[in-house]
């Protein structure tokens, strides 16, 4: 080599050591973004297999699951259901035994119903066939309310407070156009009628329509004992498989962020 030059080398040791501790201050990082993307397309792939299992799933099933993220110093993330919810029932409590099987937990209506002794502790409430369902199959939210109100159900205050007797009595007298109601709850069946929580329609004394009074009573809710369902929703099984799918790719995808 013409001119002036100088050698230098590099120490092996030296070398190795300050790319082992740079990958080591890095890498908790890098696995916590590729845990973190792995977990939240798990999470994905739930809501995703959701309608093929369960029928017209409500928007508070297709949000009830959660992700714990990892962290650089907790090198773990997690997919479950959300166990908490400040009104109705918490999603650990109604869909964990679509995944698990046996019996379902008590909804909030229930406790109510129980606590002013209309349902017994073994009894569990179902809807009947004379029940206002919503789009999703379900007994509609106001109708839920209405009954509640009627049969002094609710302890909070405010919109949901019990209904008054004249507001009863209105309800019984109907509108113009419109036939009066009125709800009623057996405990223990009377008759024909097996447990539940019924809502007559009020027909009057015209002989014309009287004979429509036998069967004015349909049940809104009837009390069984309590349902028992097989598993039907392979939980573990989707997010098992789309972390096989996702985990590595995800790693690599991290690992390349930060090593281009």
């Amino acid at each position: 080599m013409a001119g002036p030059a100088v050698k230098f080398n590099v120490d092996d040791s030296d070398f190795e050591k300050a790319l082992a501790d740079h990958m080591t201050r890095k890498m908790p990082s890098i696995a916590a973004k590729a845990l973190n993307a792995t977990a939240r397309e798990a999470q994905t792939a739930l809501k995703t297999a959701m309608p093929q299992y369960f029928d017209r799933p409500t928007p508070w099933t297709m949000r009830s699951t959660r992700v714990v993220s990892a962290t650089s110093a907790r090198l773990a993330a997690s997919v479950g259901f959300k166990d908490e919810a400040y009104k109705g029932t918490p999603a650990t409590k109604y869909l964990l035994p679509q995944v698990d099987g046996g019996g379902r937990g008590v909804k909030r209506m229930e406790s109510a119903l129980r606590r002013i002794g209309l349902l017994r502790g073994d009894q569990f409430a179902v809807p009947g066939g004379g029940a206002t369902l919503d789009a999703y199959g379900n007994v509609a939210r106001s109708q839920v309310i209405q009954v509640m109100s009627y049969l002094n159900a609710f302890a909070e205050q405010g919109y949901r407070a019990n209904m008054t007797q004249k507001r009863r009595d209105s309800l019984a007298r109907g509108r113009k156009g419109t036939r009066g109601f009125s709800y009623f709850a057996l405990v223990n069946g009377e008759g024909k009628l097996p447990p539940g929580i019924y809502r007559r329609t009020n027909y009057g004394v015209d002989p014309r329509i009287s004979h429509l009074a036998y069967g004015a009573a349909k049940p809104v809710f009837v009390f069984t004992r309590a349902p028992n369902y097989r598993p039907r929703f392979p939980f573990a099984q989707i997010v098992t498989d789309s972390i096989n799918a996702r985990l590595l790719p995800n790693l690599s995808g991290a690992f390349r962020l930060v090593y281009p």
